[in-house]
C-alpha cells in the first residue's frame, strides 16, 4: 500500500491534537522477539487458531471484521509484521525467510497453540506458504486472498519496475491509502491512518518490497505444500488500467490464481465479484466464508489434535 507522506502527516498531526493519550494503545498485547517486539491480537476460543497476515503495508486493524465474525467459531489472531502497526521495525533483511521465523518465535512466545489455520492476504501469501512448508507440523489450513504468486515478479516484469508504485499500473498491486480506509470501520480510520504514516511503516515497506522477488524465490524453492484444505479468494474486479497493458496485466493475476488453487489436491476458488485487491476489506464476509470451509473441512475428520509449539533451541 503506497502512503502519500504529506497528506499522511498532516492527518496525523490533526489527528493526535484532538485525541487522549492512550488513543493509540495497542488492542493486543507485546511480545520480545530477539531484538524487538511484535504485537498480536487474539480473540474468542477453539481450536485450530486462525493467523492473519495482512499484505505489503497492511496492518492488523485491516481485519478488524473478518476477526469479529471469525472469533464466534475458533480463536482468531491478528498480527503487525516487524515494521507495521504496534510492533518494532525488525532485523534484515525483510523478506519472507526472515519475517516467517518472527511469527513462528510470535506464537511461541505468545503460547499460541497449534495447529493453525493461515489467512495471508496478496504478500502475507507468501509468508503463510512459506511457514506451512517450514512448519507442515503446525498448519492445518489456509485462506490465500488475491495472494502473491511466487512467481509474480517475473510474470509481470513486462511492466518497469519505475511504475510499481504508481496509480496506474504496478508490478506489485498496492492501492492509496484512502482507498483502504474508505472501507475500514468509521471509528478506526484516523488511528489506522496514523500507523500508515508512521515512518517505520514506511520505510518497512519499501524494505520488503526491495525483496519481494526474493521473497517469491524462497516460496517457490521450498518445496510442496503439504495437503491441507486450502481456498483461494480471488478478486472479481479489475485494478490494472483500462488498456491493453492493464488487460494482459488482469489476464496474467487471473492465471496465477488458477495456479494457487493447484497448489493441493481439492483446493477451491471463490470469487469476490464485487471486489478489488482488498477483498477482506471489501467483502469480508467472503474471507469469512473461505475461513468457514477450511474449518469445515477440518471437522469432518482431517482435523489435529491441538498440540503446544515448542520454543526454539
Amino acid at each position: 500500500m503506497v502512503i502519500n507522506m504529506g497528506i499522511a502527516m498532516s492527518l496525523s498531526a490533526e489527528v493526535w491534537a484532538d485525541q487522549e493519550d492512550d488513543w493509540l494503545a495497542p488492542p493486543g498485547k507485546l511480545y520480545r522477539i530477539g531484538s524487538h517486539r511484535l504485537h498480536i491480537y487474539c480473540v474468542g476460543h477453539g481450536s485450530p487458531t486462525v493467523i492473519l497476515d495482512a499484505g505489503l503495508g497492511g496492518i492488523s486493524l485491516e481485519w478488524t471484521v473478518v476477526q469479529k465474525l471469525v472469533s464466534g467459531e475458533t480463536r482468531v489472531c491478528a498480527y503487525d509484521r516487524a515494521g507495521y502497526g504496534w510492533s518494532d521495525p525488525g532485523p534484515a533483511p525483510r523478506a519472507t525467510d526472515q519475517i516467517v521465523e518472527e511469527l513462528h518465535d510470535l506464537l511461541v512466545a505468545a503460547e499460541i497453540s497449534s495447529p493453525y489455520v493461515l489467512v495471508g492476504h496478496s504478500f502475507g501469501g507468501y509468508n503463510v506458504q512459506y511457514f506451512a512448508k517450514v512448519y507442515h507440523e503446525l498448519t492445518a489450513g489456509m485462506v490465500l486472498v488475491d495472494a502473491s504468486h511466487p512467481e509474480q515478479a517475473e510474470r509481470l516484469s513486462d511492466k518497469p519496475i519505475t511504475e510499481s508504485y504508481s496509480t496506474t499500473g504496478r508490478l506489485v498491486t498496492t492501492l492509496h491509502p484512502e482507498h483502504a480506509l474508505e472501507h475500514y470501520p468509521e471509528n478506526l480510520r484516523n488511528q489506522a491512518m496514523v500507523l500508515m504514516a508512521s515512518r517505520k511503516a514506511i520505510e518497512t515497506q519499501q524494505r520488503e518490497f526491495l525483496n519481494y522477488k526474493y521473497s517469491g524465490y524462497l516460496v517457490l524453492q521450498s518445496g510442496r505444500l503439504p495437503d491441507i484444505p486450502l481456498v483461494v479468494v480471488t478478486r472479481g474486479q479489475r485494478e490494472w488500467p483500462d488498456n491493453q497493458n492493464g488487460h494482459l496485466l488482469e489476464q496474467k493475476w487471473q492465471s496465477m490464481q488458477r495456479d494457487l488453487v493447484s497448489l493441493v489436491p481439492n483446493a477451491k476458488q471463490m470469487i469476490a465479484a464485487r471486489s478489488g485487491h482488498l477483498i477482506h476489506l471489501e467483502q469480508p464476509e467472503i474471507v469469512v466464508a473461505a475461513i468457514q470451509s477450511v474449518l469445515d473441512s477440518l471437522t469432518t475428520g482431517n482435523a489435529t489434535s491441538e498440540m503446544p509449539i515448542t520454543p526454539p533451541q
